[in-house]
């Protein structure tokens, strides 16, 4: 039933669905906020959810500006020739979903009409969003975010969605033992479903798409370890961080501005220039170097644009960079060469105190990059990310602190091996006091030195 409240009509229903209004009062005590009213739940069959959510994400003008990223991706090493990029982003967008929170429309949108303990978990992560859309207005910053010159809209989107999750989990947490077991079940049967039929996606689409889930996650536990939810609410609404929240976990310190790239004679812009980050570092360097180098190379990141061009009927990109220091400019630059060497259709030039790059799309005739790097690459800021928040939270130390803590720990030769070999299990006796010793002195460097392990 819908009311109408005051002289002003309002279509809310006046009370929660029966089935999700137990799940909204244990969301608003977790988050630590109440819900301005409730937001109808609406029930689709799997095929007609499927449907609306295709529709409703994706615009001509986002079409047309995932085609042209098609070739940007070629151009970084992302992709080979052969990706439907387009094709791509849509399987992996619709698969998996079982709910999902419109704040255009400010309702829930639900596949399927059972709520068992899978679509309840996930229930709690939408109603998070609507508390956050209540509170602090989803559009209004998203719109701020893209319209922000030095932060980075997918920064944003990390912490929106780094605050829901860690509610999703807390909220899972809370279940009984039983019903934790029902949602592993349930869970993997679904991952199975979504695993056929995401398995021709591209990784860096499964990383670009799940990033903000999987580490934004981390930064907002780093924060709550600061200042409780009062520290995420000011990362939300503050000024828009860049991606460096995805690589350096708990860091909402806004990037430093960087102009524009200058483009090449002859060249066309395609497209308004964007921000280029840390993560996007990252990923671009570890598409070819070792990923422990592409990490430092993103930790002395401090800002970046790029500006996608046309040039002799070729689609390329055009980065440039502000390294933290003149110190890692040096760093740095020499990352951004051993990237660039052997690759026909890049360049790198330095310019003053900033490091700049060129690349065009080699076309169709473009090699898939190698799994196993790219795997190895996001196993070790997997590794780093959990490292920092253990830190935050269980060693109760500041966020720059932790972050150095994680940095020199993985640096530390044979420590990946070690935390790998660990794994989710319990560490052997030998273990354990090597874990001690590299703990132990990882601490000790980062005490005296906030900055170690940065080139």
């Amino acid at each position: 039933m819908f009311v109408a409240s005051g002289s002003a009509r309002s279509w809310f229903p006046s009370r929660w669905d029966p089935r999700v209004a137990p799940i909204a009062a244990e969301v608003a005590r977790l988050r630590g906020l109440d819900f301005e009213h409730p937001v109808p739940i609406r029930y689709l069959s799997p095929k007609d959810f499927e449907k609306q959510l295709g529709e409703g994400e994706l615009s001509p003008a986002d079409r047309k500006k995932v085609t042209q990223e098609e070739a940007v991706f070629r151009a970084l090493g992302f992709i080979g020739g052969k990706v439907d990029l387009l094709r791509a982003f849509a399987t992996q967008h619709s698969s998996g979903t079982l709910a999902y929170y419109d704040p255009d429309r400010q309702e829930i949108i639900v596949r399927g009409t059972t709520l068992d303990v899978a679509h309840r978990v996930t229930v709690a992560h939408e109603l998070t969003h609507v508390l956050q859309d209540q509170h602090f207005h989803l559009r209004k910053l998203q719109k701020a975010a893209a319209a922000s010159e030095t932060g980075d809209a997918s920064a944003l989107q990390a912490l929106v969605e780094g605050d829901a999750v860690r509610i999703e989990d807390d909220y899972l947490k809370r279940l009984s033992p039983a019903e934790q077991k029902e949602n592993a079940r349930e869970n993997d049967a679904e991952g199975a479903r979504v695993g056929k039929e995401t398995a021709s996606v591209p990784d860096i689409v499964e990383l670009l798409t799940g990033a903000p889930y999987e580490f934004g996650p981390s930064t907002v536990r780093v924060l709550l370890s600061a200042g409780g939810n009062a520290a995420v609410d000011a990362a939300l609404t503050g000024p828009t961080p860049s991606t460096g929240v995805l690589v350096e976990t708990g860091d909402v310190t806004p990037p430093v501005p960087v102009e524009n790239p200058l483009l090449p004679a002859g060249g066309v812009s395609a497209a308004p220039a964007e921000s280029f980050g840390p993560f996007e570092t990252f990923v671009t360097l570890a598409m070819r170097l070792e990923p422990a180098r592409a990490l430092l190379a993103a930790d002395v990141v401090a800002g970046g644009r790029a500006v996608t061009f046309q040039s002799r009927g070729s689609t390329c990109y055009r980065v440039v960079v502000a390294p933290t220091s003149e110190r890692s400019r040096t760093f740095l630059l020499g990352a951004v060469r051993d990237w660039a060497r052997g690759r026909p259709s890049s360049s790198v030039d330095a310019v003053g105190d900033r490091v700049g790059f060129t690349t065009c799309d080699p076309g169709r005739t473009a090699r898939d990059p190698s799994s196993q790097r790219f795997h190895a690459a996001v196993v070790l800021l997997s590794l780093r990310t959990g490292l920092t928040v253990g830190a935050a939270k269980e060693g109760h130390v500041a966020g720059a602190l932790a972050r150095c803590f994680a940095r020199v720990f993985i640096q530390t030769p044979g420590a990946e091996k070690l935390m790998l070999a660990i794994g989710n299990g319990t560490p052997t006796s030998a273990q354990g006091t090597q874990l001690r010793m590299l703990t132990g002195e990882s601490g000790a460097a980062c005490r005296a030195d906030v900055d170690s392990g940065l080139p």
